[in-house]
C-alpha cells in the first residue's frame, strides 16, 4: 500500500512539474520579445487565411520564433482571432505574441496610400516613385520639385528635433540627403506633405538601425557618412543579399590597402552615378573628371550613390573576410571572384 502510494505521489510530482514547466515554457513564449530591434515589418493577412497560415507566414518575417505558441494562444483567445483584420500592419521586431494579436485588431487606414521604394534608388528615382504613388490622390499635398528641393538642399530647412538630431549627428556639413531616403513599404496619409514623406524616409532609416549598429559606428576610425557611402556601393554592385558581405570586404581592401598600392575603388556603379543612368556604358566614362569616378580619383567618392537597404548597410559594418579584390557577374547574374587581376581578366574572357 506504502508503494502504491508513493508511485501515485511520483506520479502525480511528475505531471505537476511537466505542467508547470509547460505553462512557464508557454507564458515565456508569448511574452518575449522576438528580437531587441524597434523597426518595424509591413505584415499582411489575407481575407480567408488560417491562423497556421498566418503563423507560418509570421515565422518567415521572422517576426515570431516559433508558431507553437502563437497557434495555441489563438486557440485559447478565440475571441481576439475573430477579431482579426484582413489588410497591412506595421510590426516592430520586439513585439511579444501578446502585443502582435492586438496589433492585428486594427490593420492600417484602408485610406492610406501604400508606397514601396525599393533598395538602390536616386533620390530623383525616389521621388518619381513618390510622385507616381500618389498621383490621381486629390487631397495629396505631395510635391515632387519641393521633395526634391529639401532633399537637395536641406540646410535651407527646419525639421522636427528627432530628424534634425540626426542630421546633425550623422550628415556631413554641406551634403544633401542622397542615401537617408530609407527603402521601404510606406504608408501615407492622402495629404500627406513632401516635407512629412521625407522626415518619415529619414526617421525610418534610423529605427532600422539597432544598438549593436550604432556600437560598431560610434567605435569605428570611418563616420556614419562613409558606411553609408560604402553600403550605397555595395548595394548598386550586389545583385544577391548573400553577395553584400564579401563585395563589402573586397570594397573596404580597397579602400585601405589599394590594389598594386594605389587606392582606387574602381567601381562602375559610382561612375554611372553623375550620369543618372544605371544603363549607361561605364566603359565609356572612365575617363570623366566626375569626382564619383573612383578610377580616377581615389577613396571615398563625396557622397551615396543611392538609397541602400538595412543588409547593405548591416555588409558595410559587417564586411566578410575573403582573399579576392575582383568580382564580375556573368549574363545569368552569377558572380565570379579573382584574387589577382590576371585571375579576373580570366573570368571576363570566360563569362563575359
Amino acid at each position: 500500500m506504502k508503494k502504491t502510494f508513493t508511485f501515485i505521489l511520483v506520479i502525480i510530482l511528475i505531471i505537476g512539474g511537466a505542467f508547470f514547466a509547460g505553462y512557464y515554457w508557454y507564458n515565456n513564449a508569448i511574452t518575449s520579445s522576438n528580437s531587441t530591434s524597434s523597426s518595424k515589418v509591413v505584415f499582411e493577412i489575407n481575407p480567408g487565411e488560417s491562423v497556421e497560415i498566418i503563423a507560418q507566414n509570421l515565422l518567415k518575417a521572422e517576426l515570431i520564433k516559433d508558431s507553437n505558441p502563437f497557434i495555441i494562444y489563438a486557440k485559447l483567445n478565440s475571441d481576439k482571432v475573430s477579431g482579426f483584420q484582413a489588410g497591412y500592419f506595421e510590426i516592430p521586431q520586439n513585439s511579444t505574441i501578446v502585443e502582435i494579436f492586438e496589433i492585428f485588431q486594427k490593420a492600417k487606414n484602408k485610406e492610406d496610400i501604400k508606397i514601396t521604394i525599393v533598395e538602390g534608388l536616386r533620390y530623383d528615382e525616389v521621388a518619381d516613385a513618390l510622385e507616381k504613388g500618389f498621383k490621381g490622390v486629390p487631397e495629396s499635398k505631395f510635391n515632387k520639385q519641393e521633395f526634391l528641393d529639401i532633399v537637395e538642399n536641406p540646410d535651407n530647412y527646419k525639421f522636427s528635433s528627432k530628424v534634425n538630431e540626426y542630421l546633425s549627428l550623422y550628415k556631413s556639413a554641406g551634403k544633401n540627403l542622397e542615401g537617408f531616403l530609407y527603402p521601404d513599404t510606406y504608408f501615407f496619409a492622402k495629404e500627406s506633405t513632401s516635407f512629412q514623406v521625407l522626415e518619415k524616409m529619414v526617421t525610418t532609416l534610423f529605427e532600422k538601425l539597432d544598438p549593436q549598429d550604432f556600437t560598431k559606428f560610434n567605435s569605428s576610425t570611418y563616420s556614419f557618412y562613409d558606411y553609408l557611402i560604402i553600403a550605397s556601393l555595395i548595394e548598386r554592385e550586389a545583385l544577391a543579399v548573400g553577395e553584400e558581405p564579401m563585395i563589402a570586404d573586397i570594397i573596404m581592401k580597397r579602400l585601405e590597402k589599394g590594389i598594386n598600392g594605389v587606392k582606387l575603388l574602381q567601381i562602375d556603379a559610382s561612375l554611372l552615378y553623375p550620369a543618372k543612368d544605371w544603363k549607361a556604358n561605364a566603359y565609356l566614362l572612365k575617363n570623366s573628371e566626375s569626382l564619383y569616378n573612383t578610377y580616377k580619383y581615389p577613396g571615398l567618392p563625396p557622397g551615396p550613390i543611392c538609397n541602400p537597404g538595412i543588409h547593405a548597410i548591416r555588409a558595410a559594418l559587417n564586411p566578410e573576410a575573403n582573399e579576392y579584390y575582383y568580382y564580375l557577374h556573368d549574363s545569368s547574374g552569377k558572380i565570379h571572384f579573382g584574387k589577382t587581376y590576371s585571375e579576373h581578366l580570366s573570368n571576363i574572357n570566360k563569362y563575359l
